[in-house]
Parts: C-alpha cells; structure tokens; sequence
C-alpha cells in the first residue's frame, strides 16, 4: 500500500463513501456532548410523542444548522445498540450512563434511506468519533423533521442530571451549540 493509498484510506471507505474526519474536543466521564452543531431546544419542544414525556430520557434536542449531516460520539463508550435505519444509536460510557442519539422524528419510516452507519454494535468509539450521516435533504423530502435528540436513557441510575447546553451565542433568541460543547452533565 502505497502513501497515496494510506491517506485514502482515511477519507474514504472501502464502498467508495467520504468517511467524515474526527472532531476533536475536551470530554470529561460525566458529560454528555452535542454530537451535531444547531440550535438547541427542549425535550417538550420535539414535536413527537414519546421525547416530551421522558420516556425515552432526559435530554435536550438540536435543530442541525448545517447540511453536513455527520452525527458524533457525544461520549466514550461501547456502542450498545443501533438500528437497521441507521437512525439512531445508543452508547454506554464505562460510568454506566447510556446515551441515546436519534435522528429526526418519524424518520424510521424511511428504512435507512439516506442514513449511513458508520460503527456497529459492540464497537469502541471515542468522543468525537463519527457514528453515522444523514441527509438533510432526503429527511425534509420524506416530509420529516430532523431535529436531533440526545438523551441520557437511563435517567433513574443516577441522582440528577444537570443541563447546562447554554451558551451565550444565540440564534433567534435560542442557544446555539457546537460539536462538542457540554449539553448534559449526569450526577451519581
């Protein structure tokens, strides 16, 4: 293998796919990070009605702001589960907490298209590793909202979880996060 075919390998998978570059960011075991740049919003502001109501965790959703479409490793862990679509994804950190990443709200109507997994069940990832990509264009021609959810899924193991997603930047009077700022910290 050549020098070329070194570099290739990187930014390029074996199906002939771009592989998206690490992001690289500060972590800390106790907190879960924004695994997509946007804007974010409430559980109870998704417009779905499972999020809302918590039964799928504590959490924040991100309105994506930029077309890229990639979806990072909020946390460090071993992925626990992902789906068929290609849409969402769980990820337990070695402190026990599971985090759930879901792209869009009825996009598992779509049956994967548009979505690509980049890791698969049982995988190490590191925070900031990419996990999958998605099409914005595809999800809002599917007639879907793509908000992005991330929720801590096992709220009850721990004594609280603190959101502290605010940033001084603001879009339309709501925060604005970037791939890898702090949206939730989880307390024993």
């Amino acid at each position: 293998m050549g020098l070329f075919d070194k570099f290739k390998s990187k930014f390029v998978s074996p199906e002939g796919r771009a592989n998206p570059p690490e992001a690289t960011f500060a972590t800390r075991p106790d907190t879960v990070c924004a695994p997509i740049s946007g804007v974010l919003v409430s559980l109870q502001e998704v417009k779905d009605e499972v999020l809302p109501v918590g039964l799928l965790g504590d959490g924040y959703g991100i309105v994506p702001t930029t077309d890229t479409g990639v979806i990072y490793s909020p946390v460090s862990g071993v992925v626990g589960a992902t789906t068929a679509t290609n849409h969402s994804i769980v990820i337990a950190t070695e402190e026990g907490v599971e985090v759930l990443v879901h792209v869009g709200i009825g996009t598992v109507n779509m049956k994967g298209k548009g979505f690509n997994g980049l890791v698969k069940m049982g995988d190490t990832v590191r925070a900031g590793q990419p996990l999958l990509t998605f099409s914005n264009d595809s999800i809002k021609l599917a007639g879907y909202d793509d908000v992005v959810t991330v929720t801590v899924s096992n709220p009850d193991a721990f004594a609280r979880i603190d959101h502290v997603g605010d940033t001084s930047t603001l879009l339309g009077g709501r925060p604005l996060v970037k791939i890898g700022d702090p949206l939730l910290v989880v307390r024993k």
